[in-house]
């Protein structure tokens, strides 16, 4: 309680002082993305000001200039996709291994260029998801994909974007609440009885800007207990406060609620495993810019909840059960501080977690951190460089750089370098869990990462005669990556000669692990006339090779499953001016398992104004697969569904 009443004052200071507010008249000021920026320009040069993508994070910069591998998923790229949840939507993306323990993404494991879900970081608007009890929850996300906007992949350790917590890289969902006012509904039917529904409402009264939606997917499962219940509740809202309303006060409220069989999630000698999860969070954040319009400053307080009951035989809870209630409270505080064409970010963060666990204990800790870093142009060359301290309960301070190199060129071309040391703290699962088959390690240390990587991407502009002279764009990239584990954590044990393994896992902080590879990805883009033309074809390829410092007797959980081949196609087909049909295919070979192929596809149609008849094919090749734990993934199965869209300037009045 003194903690939070400490964070509630700082909170409080900062908004209750409204002389920071007040921004004189000529001072160059844009607004991107719901995001104040003061560009480096003189206020008396006149300019034309267009909406410009930026990179999410603490110190948000031009998309089109990222100095690391950035990938990203807009709304319309979302609504095209065969998938319902946004784990199914991230399987598309290169270099991202979706671990899914059955459909809709009831629970699925996220990594990144061979890292494993403990490895990765997820965060929604601004807010980190991070779980102490397992990053096996961090997933459990409450936000219908209807309501996501923006989907922004992170494939390195992101101390400059998000602190430490990311050591593979993160994934940044945001929501937007200041577009056109919009109601939109969407429900389907499919294979196993499953059904689900999706409302969003976005509006504006008065001043607050909102976005609420809501979602339900049931299904009997796809085999023998794999039924699920899955509930998502979020809601967004944005209003400016203070003298001429320069401030602005943004909130998020979000709730899950998940119960669903769990044969194969984590042991395949008991097929009733059952597991029901929820998460409540509530965040609050404020954006405030100083007088001259040099200084911005942004502070968050955010609380999630999460609780988790699981059981080994379903119908009987007295022969085996856990149950688990995590809490988070953390604070963030950063501030932008503009010097003509070079600025200085710099910020600090404190984190409490707090675990009551039937099979962990009560358990506590806290996280420290302050960063500063500074970023522009020397010449021809864009630059950014910072330094994260980091510790955790106030001992073994860590010191974690991090330097970023581009360079524009002609004809559209851009070449960059990064080098970036990652951090991550044991969860309680790894330090604390046991049963029969795992005993946690309450010796084990962090664990740090060190990525390079070097690349270099092109997008050229429109070509041909059709539309002002654009017709096809072609966009380009390739990347090579390198990253050492210090101290990894993995869940290893003795093999064995019989089947199954009797011995139990254990995690252990493995003495070195490295992961090379090589990314690459091509994009075609074309605007014709003509029905039966494909407007878009996407190919992305990932190969990753990795080398373990470990016992060959060994076997290890996460360390040797990571992928190898990843290749991902993204066909779009435009059949008339409105009928729309996408094929994506996806190829995937992990370490020591067998390729397997897996090909979807998905429809739309209109039917009058603002309804669309949808039906999707999932695993059109029939293939039999295990993503995570032992759980069979579903063979063919089929989805039809009918959207409801509706836009207008005012669908709620001013009162």
């Amino acid at each position: 309680m003194r903690l939070l009443s400490i964070l509630l004052l700082a909170f409080y200071c900062l908004i209750s002082n409204n002389t920071l507010a007040q921004i004189p008249p000529d001072s160059s000021v844009i607004r991107i993305k719901d995001t104040i920026i003061r560009t480096i320009y003189p206020p008396s040069r006149i300019m034309t000001y267009v909406e410009i993508e930026l990179i999410a994070g603490r110190n948000s910069g031009y998309f089109m200039r990222r100095m690391q591998t950035i990938d990203k998923l807009n709304a319309n790229q979302i609504t095209d996709l065969p998938a319902r949840s946004l784990p199914e939507a991230l399987t598309f993306v290169g270099g991202v291994d979706v671990r899914q323990r059955g459909i809709s993404g009831t629970q699925a494991d996220i990594g990144i260029r061979g890292g494993n879900f403990e490895q990765s970081l997820i965060v929604v608007n601004g807010f980190k998801m991070t779980d102490p009890q397992t990053g096996h929850h961090a997933a459990n996300l409450p936000i219908p994909l209807l309501a996501v906007s923006e989907i922004q992949v992170f494939k390195s350790p992101t101390v400059l974007q998000f602190g430490q917590s990311a050591l593979t890289g993160a994934v940044h969902i945001s929501t937007q609440h200041n577009l056109p006012q919009e109601l939109k509904v969407s429900a389907y039917g499919g294979s196993f009885n499953s059904v689900g529904a999706q409302a969003l409402l976005r509006t504006k009264i008065k001043k607050y800007q909102q976005l609420l939606a809501v979602s339900r997917d049931q299904s009997n499962g796809h085999w023998y207990n794999s039924d699920f219940k899955n509930h998502q509740l979020f809601y967004t809202a944005s209003h400016p406060i203070g003298i001429n309303e320069k401030q602005q006060l943004s909130y998020l409220a979000a709730f899950t609620d998940r119960n669903f069989g769990a044969n194969g999630f984590y042991s395949n000698k008991f097929p009733d495993q059952w597991e029901h999860t929820s998460m409540a969070m509530a965040g609050i954040k404020h954006l405030v810019q100083l007088a001259d319009s040099r200084l911005i400053l942004r502070q968050q307080l955010l609380l999630r909840r999460h609780t988790d009951e699981f059981r080994l035989k379903r119908f009987d809870p007295t022969f085996y059960t856990n149950s688990h209630v995590s809490n988070v409270l953390g604070y963030e505080l950063h501030g932008t501080y503009y010097m003509g064409r070079q600025r200085l970010d710099f910020g600090i963060e404190e984190r409490f977690e707090q675990l009551q666990s039937s099979n962990l204990g009560l358990r506590e800790r806290q996280y420290q951190s302050t960063f500063f870093q500074g970023s522009g142009f020397l010449g021809e060359y864009s630059y950014a460089a910072g330094l994260l301290f980091f510790a955790y309960d106030w001992q073994n301070p860590q010191l974690m750089p991090s330097i970023q190199l581009g360079k524009s060129f002609k004809a559209g071309q851009y070449l960059f370098a990064n080098y970036s040391k990652g951090n991550r703290v044991p969860s309680w699962t790894e330090m604390y869990y046991s049963d029969p088959s795992n005993i946690g390690n309450p010796n084990l240390q962090p664990e740090y990462s060190h990525a390079m990587e070097i690349g270099w991407r092109k997008a050229s502009a429109y070509r041909g005669e059709y539309r002002d002279n654009k017709r096809l764009r072609i966009q380009a990239g390739a990347a090579l990556f390198y990253r050492q584990h210090t101290n990894m954590i993995d869940w290893v044990r003795d093999a064995s000669e019989f089947t199954p393994n009797p011995n139990p896992w254990k995690p252990v902080n493995i003495a070195s692990v490295a992961f090379r590879g090589l990314e690459t990805n091509l994009q075609f883009t074309l605007r014709s006339k003509n029905t039966w033309a494909p407007s878009k074809l996407n190919f992305n390829y990932t190969y990753i090779s990795a080398q373990h410092d470990f016992s060959s007797e060994q076997e290890s959980r996460y360390a040797i499953t990571s992928m190898r081949h990843q290749l991902n196609s993204l066909l779009f087909l435009d059949l008339s001016k409105h009928f729309k049909l996408s094929l994506t295919s996806r190829l995937i070979q992990r370490i020591d398992e067998s390729l397997f192929h897996v090909i979807d596809a998905k429809i739309q149609v209109p039917l009058h104004n603002d309804w669309v008849v949808f039906a999707e094919a999932n695993n059109l090749t029939d293939t039999q697969y295990v993503e995570a734990g032992f759980v069979e993934m579903p063979g063919r199965w089929f989805k039809l569904g009918l959207t409801y869209c509706r836009k207008a300037k005012e669908l709620v009045g001013q009162y």
